[in-house]
């Protein structure tokens, strides 16, 4: 499992996570990304529900692919509420 080392976005603060998924493989290891986020980066993370993540595979060759999903997830996530927080 590898971390991210964060970034921020429109606000808010990215923490992404690459996990393997099948570790014990042989042939080779295949990677999940998770993102969290949060207003405060000394703050506790709120990860984001699964739902969120793009529609694309989410199993990745490498931990840079999974990290790369996992952000642009976030990116996405993060692109919703601040739309929600505009139209209420």
């Amino acid at each position: 499992m590898s971390h991210g080392a964060g970034e921020s976005y429109k606000g808010y603060f990215i923490k992404t996570v690459a996990r393997p998924v099948n570790p014990h493989s042989s042939v080779s290891v295949l990677f999940e990304g998770s993102a969290s986020v949060s207003q405060d980066p000394a703050a506790s993370y709120e990860d984001i529900v699964p739902e969120a993540h793009l529609g694309e595979d989410q199993v990745f060759g490498t931990e840079f692919e999974a990290h790369r999903h996992a952000e642009r997830a976030a990116r996405k996530f993060i692109d919703g509420l601040r739309q929600e927080a505009r139209s209420a």
